[in-house]
């Protein structure tokens, strides 16, 4: 690749990964309509483009195996051949080979990625000619290359209509960092305008306020991308998956258009993955044990989003065998990990969620339960290291619900401040369901820990003077203490605090070094009048 060109790198992998996902998008639809020969256009001219772009740039392994597969779409757009289920597949095999060769281009090693076998495969495939079609229409559509009337528009093109330019990632982040310099520094000049009661700083700064909220709304935007960034990957997941397990799956998806932080959309992609390949791997059952059981042959997996006030709220649910609560206890006490005695003092909820322990299954298991243990420890951290939760639903025969919450975005949030002797701490004000005013006798030890009772039940406490080693709450004193509770998916606790501060919008700061992994703190911010308070990491500290 010359040095000219090398400066386009970012945008060739970029449209070059969302040319790869539409192909197998549209590949998808034409394996179930294998004689719409609009698909059969659209699917050339993306392999058409994506030679055209790798050839400019200098990348021959791509160049020539977009070629080979142009050459094999060419011969059936023309009506010459008939598409079949092996040259679906052999397509699909082709479009696996292209992902590595685009990963081998963003790292710039050569990860000896061998296109040879491939090329090889797809013209066996075009010179066998299968099945001969009926001669060529009057009018087909064709691909869009100069002097061709194009009449055929892909999903891409449609948006096209929406004014748009990429930016790299590195300067939102830069632009967003300085968003949030400008709101500490915002609310600093609130603290001196207050302090020395100056009227004209205080109209100004009203304004200022209000032209930084729309400022940071903007930036915000700017850093929110689409969930079908990812959920346009899933069905070409659930379509291998059930092949390989003789399956007939029917998978939605809804929603997709739904907005997240750019930063959630692609940490969230491996627990979305793993619960699929749960779903379609453990969840469905083979068409004769559906049949048996008197459901449809074809299984029903249905991934949806939709928003929910701050939050975004993504739910995987299938119509599979699901599971029982008892049968996941039972084999938690068979590994060791639990007591028949605890067994009997937890409810159904906690019960299901023993399959988000690190231990309760591992991959050499496979039973009706185990296999769901598979990585949803992994589901689990990874939602809540972005202060979301995860929650179970099921019912044994009927099939499951996975609903995972997600906040919208994680640069700027709404939080309560609150003190412990003279330290400020900040609780993310999502995760506060209740603040709780009492006296410290009124909080008893059962089992070890500190309990206080609300309502009739028993809510377990969690002491931040504790968790940050300072001196220990006295329980004799009289002096008035607050419980903030807050929850994390299916799990409640009360955070015991000296008094409350503020609420307060803040700032983000990730931590680095050796603060990065202190137990109890997700980040930190800066106050307007310049101190640096810690962020408490509500599910670190459960």
């Amino acid at each position: 690749m010359t040095e000219d060109m090398s400066r386009y790198k970012d945008m060739f992998i970029s449209e070059a990964t969302e040319y790869l996902q539409n192909l197998n998008k549209s590949l998808l639809e034409l394996e179930k309509a294998p004689e719409n020969l609009e698909l059969l256009n659209e699917i050339f001219r993306l392999a058409h483009t994506m030679k055209g772009m790798a050839a400019t740039m200098g990348y021959q392994k791509i160049t020539t195996l977009a070629h080979q597969m142009e050459d094999l779409l060419d011969v059936l757009r023309k009506q010459e051949a008939k598409v079949t289920p092996e040259i679906i597949e052999v397509l699909f095999k082709a479009l696996d080979v292209l992902e590595p060769l685009l990963q081998e281009v963003a790292s710039g090693e050569d990860r000896k990625v061998d296109i040879t076998a491939m090329t090889v495969k797809l013209k066996m495939v075009l010179e066998t000619k299968p099945a001969e079609g009926p001669a060529p229409a009057k009018e087909t559509p064709t691909d869009s290359t100069a002097g061709e009337k194009k009449t055929v528009s892909s999903e891409a093109d449609k948006k096209k209509t929406q004014t748009s330019v990429r930016i790299n990632i590195e300067h939102l982040d830069n632009l967003m960092n300085l968003v949030g310099e400008l709101v500490i520094n915002k609310a600093r000049l609130f603290q001196i305008g207050a302090n020395y009661k100056i009227n004209e700083l205080n109209e100004s700064l009203t304004q200022l306020e209000r032209i930084t909220g729309s400022l940071q709304e903007e930036v915000l935007k700017t850093r929110m991308i689409p969930v079908s960034h990812i959920f346009d990957r899933y069905p070409r997941v659930v379509r291998d998956l059930a092949k390989l397990k003789n399956k007939e799956i029917n998978f939605e998806i809804e929603g997709s258009d739904i907005e997240l932080d750019r930063m959630i959309v692609d940490e969230i992609n491996e627990p979305l993955i793993h619960l699929i390949r749960n779903a379609v791997d453990h969840g469905i059952e083979v068409p004769a044990e559906r049949i048996k059981n008197g459901k449809s042959e074809k299984g029903n997996v249905r991934l949806s989003a939709r928003r929910e006030k701050g939050y975004v709220r993504i739910e995987l649910t299938d119509d599979g065998k699901g599971m029982d609560p008892h049968e996941i206890a039972e084999k938690a006490i068979e590994k060791g990990m639990l007591t028949k005695e605890k067994m009997a003092a937890m409810t159904e909820n906690e019960m299901l969620m023993l399959i988000c322990e690190p231990s309760f299954s591992t991959a050499a298991e496979i039973t009706d339960i185990s296999g769901r243990g598979v990585g949803m420890d992994v589901v689990k951290t990874k939602v809540e290291a972005f202060n979301g939760s995860l929650t179970i639903e099921t019912k044994k025969g009927k099939g499951s619900s996975f609903v995972i919450k997600l906040p919208l975005t994680l640069a700027i949030i709404q939080a309560l401040l609150v003190k412990v002797i003279e330290e400020v701490y900040a609780i993310p004000l999502s995760n506060i369901t209740e603040i709780i005013s009492i006296s410290p006798s009124q909080i008893k030890t059962i089992e070890k820990r500190e309990v206080i009772r609300v309502r009739e039940e028993i809510l377990p406490l969690v002491s931040l003077r504790e968790v940050f080693g300072l001196p220990r709450l006295d329980l004799n004193t009289t002096e008035e203490t607050y419980i903030v509770e807050v929850e994390v998916g299916d799990k409640r606790i009360g955070i015991i605090v000296d008094s409350l501060y503020s609420r307060e919008e803040i700032v983000i700061k990730t931590l680095g070094g050796i603060l990065k992994r202190t137990k109890g703190i997700s980040g930190a911010t800066i106050l307007g009048d310049g101190r640096v308070v810690l962020i408490v990491d509500i599910a670190g500290i459960m």
